[in-house]
């Protein structure tokens, strides 16, 4: 895998196998492989324990509502084919405050996408993948996947090589990008963003945030100063630190408890002010609910 630091390049891409673990839509699986020996077990009563499939539900929901990313993102490339360095700089999905990087895990080994991920720390996504991805497939899934580790020992790492890699720096935009043009707002994101981010954005097909916190924002002005489809799921307000937001909500009757033509203007606190806070940045940005407990209000754009 390829990981990128500020000051960092790119290695070299290393030949690998090619083969696509599309297990996201199987059952999940109590008798289970973990790359430490132990067996899972998907009825774990720990806190979070209910919400431990998020990263499974959203990747299906994401190519679901986002299938053009199937074509402009899969990585069905021959690498010992001539024509295999005529797109030196392919299209990918660009996952945002990614943390431990499960989910660039399961759109890269899954589905064989290819990912940038986005984190000021980073990311074993190999040993994510093993230890909390693997576990939750069914068995022949995981029969295959030892099967191939036993054939060729850098099985998961060669995939990733290909399909993987991770900026560690945070994903930030300028405060300000209330300029008069387009063109003028573009190149003050790209004079103030590092030239390996700029670039990035540029070349993602879609940008996501799965509780990205202080990057939440970031991340829809992005994609709407580029024109890129893109879906936050906010988690973290952080008031404090962003106190220039504010929406303006209906001043309700006083005797009725009806909500009036006037309004005004509140800074935002809580989840659901922030959820209308970027819903309104765009009138064609859409809200949904997903398939999962806890934070799971989404605020997406196809880019349309």
């Amino acid at each position: 895998m390829q990981v990128l630091s500020i000051e960092g390049g790119n290695k070299d891409d290393k030949k690998s196998m090619s083969m696509s673990l599309s297990a996201d839509s199987k059952p999940d699986n109590e008798d289970s492989l973990r790359a430490d020996g132990r067996k899972g077990n998907s009825s774990s009563t720990r806190h979070g324990a209910r919400n431990q499939h998020r990263h499974k539900h959203f990747t299906k929901w994401l190519i679901s509502k986002f299938p053009h990313i199937l074509t402009d993102c899969v990585d069905n490339i021959d690498h010992h084919s001539p024509d295999a360095s005529q797109n030196p700089k392919p299209m990918h999905i660009l996952d945002v405050a990614g943390g431990k990087g499960e989910l660039s895990a399961r759109l890269s080994l899954c589905h064989a996408l290819r990912v940038v991920m986005v984190d000021p720390r980073s990311a074993d996504v190999a040993s994510v993948y093993m230890n909390s991805v693997v576990p939750k497939l069914p068995n022949k899934w995981q029969a295959s996947i030892r099967q191939q580790i036993q054939q060729c020992p850098t099985f998961v790492g060669d995939l990733l090589e290909r399909r993987y890699s991770q900026l560690v720096m945070p994903f930030t935009a300028p405060v300000n990008l209330d300029s008069d043009t387009c063109e003028q707002r573009r190149d003050l994101f790209e004079r103030n963003v590092p030239p390996l981010l700029h670039d990035a954005v540029q070349r993602a097909s879609l940008i996501i945030g799965l509780h990205a916190d202080s990057a939440t924002e970031a991340i829809v002005d992005a994609a709407l100063l580029y024109n890129k489809p893109f879906v936050v799921v906010p988690c973290c307000v952080f008031p404090n630190l962003f106190n220039n937001r504010y929406i303006d909500v209906p001043i309700q009757d006083a005797e009725t408890g009806v909500g009036t033509q006037s309004t005004r203007r509140i800074p935002v606190r809580t989840h659901e002010h922030f959820c209308v806070y970027l819903l309104n940045k765009d009138s064609r940005f859409k809200r949904e609910i997903l398939p999962f407990e806890g934070r799971n209000v989404a605020i997406w754009w196809d880019g349309m």
